[in-house]
């Protein structure tokens, strides 16, 4: 159930049961159309510079061998005119013209791999373009629409510089967003204050241990990984000499200094304000919907594969259409208008409405994108029979 001011808005189906994802699934159908529309003549035109690319290719091969033949044919019958020839003014003339002939068949070669190469660069600066508005088209959907994807957010310094990634993944599609963070570096007290317990040696002869609560709060945070309720932590003292890493799950949590564990000691563990460190956890689980300032779709993958290297941009869509066709299913049997996509929405105060899309209406905006509307428009359960 989304938030809305810290209360709950909450998405049913037609006959009032819950709906399984938590969202406004009539706009997100919309959005989905939205940028099928957009993104899959991008990719036409992607898939169409490469094949241009490769007929020109084939075609530059071709002319090459044509070369390659003509200077070989050339250079036979010019050998055979000479057959047997001793005069040297003959025999220099024969040198000389087949020295010209190599070097203007090299020159056209050279020619033509130039208006290869040329071609090619601009064929790649534009497909680099078309990719970037393929990603950027889809970012904004991939945030959050991607029903039943499980999502690893990492934070971690680079040329001393907070940066970070969101990773996530659904069957066999795996998608990365860069992180930019309102700033560049974390320290615990940015989130709150924070003591953790080591051992210590004081005194002049005896050198007794004794525990000390060490405040952190001035430490670096370097590393967060985070995945549903699992988390792991490393904060650092300016100069490294202090390291701690917190590892936690929905059960439990676990210290280490150095090479040594805080919460294995029964000393150090009852010196321990265990309060105060989940309620440090719980602040860092915030912190990828707290500070991330921006979010930058960098790559997606399907079977271990670059889409838009490889063109398969259609295929992830088709893999969400498989999804999202399931819910379409149980929208249908749910509702009580045949045809009807339906859903219901309870506001925190009461206050109900529908929403609702025709199958037809769909069908009709996904025929506008040709054949490929068409296959997304039967995955999603909207195809006319």
């Amino acid at each position: 159930m989304r938030k809305e001011g810290g209360l709950k808005i909450r998405y049913t189906f037609q006959d009032s049961t819950d709906f399984p994802v938590q969202r406004d699934f009539i706009q997100d159908m919309q959005d989905f159309i939205r940028i099928s529309k957009e993104v899959i003549p991008l990719e036409r035109s992607a898939i169409k510079i490469k094949s241009e690319s490769q007929e020109r290719l084939a075609i530059f091969e071709r002319k090459i061998q044509e070369i390659d033949i003509f200077e070989k044919d050339m250079k036979n019958y010019i050998e055979s005119l000479t057959v047997g020839v001793d005069a040297a003014e003959l025999l220099e003339i024969r040198e000389r013209t087949l020295g010209t002939s190599s070097t203007t068949a090299l020159e056209k070669k050279n020619e033509k791999l130039a208006e290869l190469d040329k071609e090619n660069k601009l064929d790649l600066m534009e497909t680099q373009q078309l990719n970037t508005r393929i990603l950027s088209t889809l970012g904004p959907f991939f945030e959050d629409s991607i029903y039943g994807a499980q999502n690893t957010y990492y934070a971690f310094i680079e040329d001393k510089t907070l940066r970070g990634k969101q990773v996530g993944f659904v069957n066999n599609m795996q998608y990365e967003f860069e992180l930019l963070f309102t700033q560049d570096t974390l320290k615990v007290k940015d989130l709150q204050s924070l003591t953790l317990p080591i051992w210590t040696k004081s005194g002049i002869l005896s050198r007794e241990k004794k525990v000390k609560r060490l405040d952190v709060s001035d430490f670096y945070i370097t590393n967060i990984a985070h995945e549903k309720n699992n988390l792991k932590t490393v904060l650092e003292d300016k100069d490294a000499e202090n390291r701690f890493i917190i590892s936690s799950d929905e059960k439990a949590f676990l210290i280490m200094h150095k090479d040594y564990e805080i919460t294995q000691d029964e000393e150090l563990a009852a010196a321990l304000n265990r309060d105060s460190v989940n309620a440090f956890i719980i602040r860092l689980k915030d912190f990828f919907k707290d500070f991330v300032g921006s979010k930058r779709l960098r790559r997606i993958t399907l079977a271990g594969k670059n889409v838009t290297e490889e063109n398969k941009v259609f295929d992830c869509l088709k893999l969400i259409a498989s999804i999202y066709g399931e819910l379409v299913t149980e929208c249908l049997e749910k509702g009580y208008t045949k045809g009807e996509i339906t859903i219901k929405i309870e506001e925190p105060e009461g206050r109900r409405t529908e929403k609702y899309l025709e199958k037809s209406e769909i069908s009709k905006e996904l025929s506008t994108i040709g054949n490929e509307g068409k296959e997304l428009a039967t995955l999603l359960r909207v195809a006319e029979s």
